[in-house]
């Protein structure tokens, strides 16, 4: 058995967590989770789990912790209760939503569960990622929005927990597409997955330079294909076709996010808000029927997973993308395509406007 701490939006972990098809789930604690899987080498790939590990019993601890010169523990009476009965040397409070550098580089971290059983900590979240993704390339502008890697790799594991799951796809097949690349934050995370990348936009100039910095990275995985070009998604083509845009390598995942719409401030009144959402509205529709017409002649047509702004007030652009893909089903290139969303909303502390996941299948 294993156990997972889940960070804030629950919900969204529960869904990324569904890459490992975790089955016989319970919560012992608040934001943590118990559970079972055969897909113990996919645990590293989770993003929203801040630390996960293998669950013990109490009477195993000793053995397992014979050689630990300091644990870290959540409270003081655990300490202690470990110290009398399996004779830990020293512990160390560390609060279970955060890390402590000493304590994962050295040592081990136990958790207490429920009912004599502890998780030891194997792994924890890779802020460094995070952090090098985020912030340390050089060609960035918050002008242009800046999607979040961790939430970047969320998308991509929500949609392949759904790829690799439900198909017969080989893993070394996938191939990743963000039709809006801009700095390329979605190629960092595929590429650090471990996973082949398309990547285009009306301007690449950003994505570009990017790309010379990141294959100096610790986590630049070198042997996976990476390709951007200059492409204007929202331009009509007439009959267009993957092969003539991709070559051989047609993408099955498309993981994006586009505009998040213009600042918004607390002082906006509601006319301005929905002024904002009908602009972006439009855009978002002619971005999914361009998609639509893209892949049209695919058989197999690739899973899009997406963010959409979510303002403060009444928001519309999920019913509306919604009525858009049903309308879809009634003409002659029907794709047959359903929408479904998670309902928790990524927003960060002082933000105004939120995201929340799509998913096009």
């Amino acid at each position: 058995m294993y156990f997972a701490i889940l960070w804030k939006n629950p919900e969204i972990s529960l869904h990324e967590l569904e890459l490992v098809k975790a089955k016989e789930i319970s919560f012992p604690k608040k934001g943590i989770v118990i559970f079972d899987t055969k897909y113990k080498e996919l645990l590293p790939q989770l993003g929203w789990i801040i630390k996960v590990g293998t669950v013990v019993k109490e009477k195993e601890l000793q053995e397992i912790l014979s050689d630990v010169k300091i644990i870290g523990i959540q409270n003081e009476s655990n300490g202690k209760h470990l110290k009398n009965t399996i004779g830990i040397r020293r512990y160390k409070l560390v609060d279970i939503f955060h890390t402590d550098r000493e304590i994962k580089n050295k040592w081990k971290e136990v958790i207490n569960l429920e009912n004599g059983l502890y998780g030891i900590v194997e792994q924890y979240q890779n802020i460094e990622l995070y952090e090098d993704v985020d912030f340390g390339k050089p060609w960035r502008s918050m002008e242009m929005g800046m999607m979040p890697g961790k939430l970047a790799q969320i998308m991509v594991n929500i949609w392949l927990s759904n790829l690799i799951h439900n198909s017969d796809i080989n893993i070394d097949d996938i191939c990743i597409y963000d039709p809006f690349v801009w700095s390329g934050t979605t190629w960092f995370i595929a590429n650090y997955l471990g996973y082949d990348f398309v990547g285009s936009d009306i301007n690449i100039n950003y994505a570009e330079q990017n790309a010379l910095w990141r294959k100096t990275s610790k986590f630049y995985t070198a042997d996976k294909q990476f390709t951007i070009f200059n492409h204007d998604i929202l331009s009509p083509r007439k009959h267009p076709q993957p092969k003539d845009i991709f070559g051989e390598k047609i993408p099955n995942l498309i993981v994006t996010e586009w505009r998040l719409g213009p600042i918004i401030k607390a002082r906006m009144s509601e006319n301005d808000i929905q002024s904002a959402q009908k602009e972006v509205m439009k855009l978002y529709e002619w971005f999914i029927l361009q998609i639509h017409n893209l892949f049209l002649s695919q058989e197999q047509k690739p899973i899009i997973i997406c963010t959409i702004p979510i303002y403060p007030g009444d928001n519309y652009i999920e019913s509306g993308l919604a009525k858009l893909i049903e309308d879809l089903k009634s003409t002659k290139t029907a794709n047959h395509r359903t929408l479904s969303s998670i309902p928790e909303i990524y927003q960060r502390e002082n933000q105004h406007i939120g995201r929340k996941i799509l998913i096009i299948q």
